[in-house]
């Protein structure tokens, strides 16, 4: 995590590329699991996250109660 009292702007670009910079790049990601690759907090992942979905192709699918999935969708043709 970046300092105390420093403000940091993550980007939806940097959200993209933690999906990309994986060893499975289908696997489903948890805005917990962003938010710790990139060092912010889960809030501010989940923010970025909910406008992707909005503006690209991410998706994302609720696994629970109060869970839910991130992914960028893998076309196969």
């Amino acid at each position: 995590m970046s300092p105390p009292g420093r403000e940091v702007k993550y980007t939806e670009s940097d959200v993209i590329e933690v999906f990309k910079d994986r060893d499975d790049y289908a696997e489903p990601l948890t805005a917990s699991e962003v938010a710790d690759r990139l060092g912010c907090s889960r809030r501010t992942a989940l923010n970025k996250l909910h406008s992707l979905a909005a503006e690209t192709d991410v998706t994302s699918k609720k696994v629970g109660g109060r869970s839910r999935v991130w992914w960028i969708p893998v076309r196969t043709s």
